[in-house]
């Protein structure tokens, strides 16, 4: 028992040291913080294994190497921003830290979601709620706001919107039944929250008008979470292959299929 638990700290200090280290090389060469014509003045890449230490080694060591993502936008803030609007937003401390702390922790929980059968019914019903919304709205014509979001009942809206969330809870259930879901949901959800953590205390802080942060999120925001997606399913296939991460068991998974699927 001893030496199981030996091994499990040494590894969890191997893929921890692992990604810091992965973390310093790209924060210290430009393929962490990728030079673009935008108000924050640079694509990050630097999330990424921060993202795969908190799917491997738990929300602490997501947390830790986000703290270190975070010290290299400060640092890089002060000392060499090209960008003077950068210069100012990442020299903020709330700014530069607080997101990329909570990369690790949303990737976290999104793996833990995917993989428990509440996790997994949660996100669908979040999923479903947000698409009949919208589609109730679209398809009703009536106007709405915020004092009467729901002024009236059309057929038409009704029918649509309940169709289109028991359709789209049903595919998200299949979809996050698959083994890679896990650690895309975490990368989205991470870098996401990279994303729109910098963009919504930029713009509450009075840094950047909020069109502008919007037009940043959509430009630059989603290229970076898919780029994550496929780079973190990616790599921490290789880790699980090389054994510095657990094969992660499914046994909810496998009792929600039905028998010869």
């Amino acid at each position: 028992m001893h030496v199981v638990q030996a091994r499990s700290r040494t590894r969890g200090m191997v893929v921890t040291a692992l990604m810091g280290a992965l973390v310093v090389v790209l924060g210290m060469t430009p393929l962490g913080f990728i030079p673009v014509p935008t108000p924050a003045g640079s694509a990050t890449t630097i999330h990424i294994p921060v993202i795969l230490a908190a799917l491997a080694e738990g929300p602490l060591a997501g947390a830790l190497t986000g703290f270190l993502f975070g010290t290299f936008s400060y640092w890089q803030a002060l000392t060499h921003a090209a960008n003077p609007i950068a210069r100012v937003m990442f020299s903020d401390p709330l700014v530069a830290f607080v997101p990329r702390i909570l990369i690790g922790l949303v990737a976290w929980a999104a793996l833990k979601a995917a993989q428990s059968r509440a996790g997994r019914r949660l996100v669908a019903l979040l999923v479903a709620f947000a698409l009949g919304d919208a589609t109730y709205r679209l398809t009703s014509g009536i106007p709405t706001s915020v004092r009467s979001p729901y002024p009236g009942v059309t057929p038409l809206g009704l029918a649509a919107s309940l169709a289109v969330a028991v359709a789209s809870a049903w595919l998200v259930l299949r979809w996050l039944r698959q083994k890679d879901v896990g650690p895309a949901l975490a990368a989205l959800l991470g870098s996401l929250t990279n994303t729109v953590g910098v963009l919504g205390l930029v713009t509450l802080r009075g840094y950047l008008p909020w069109q502008v942060s919007l037009g940043i999120g959509v430009v630059q925001g989603l290229p970076e979470a898919l780029v994550a997606m496929v780079l973190t399913v990616a790599v921490y296939r290789a880790l699980r292959r090389s054994g510095l991460v657990q094969e992660t068991t499914w046994p909810e998974a496998s009792a929600d299929r039905a028998p010869g699927t």
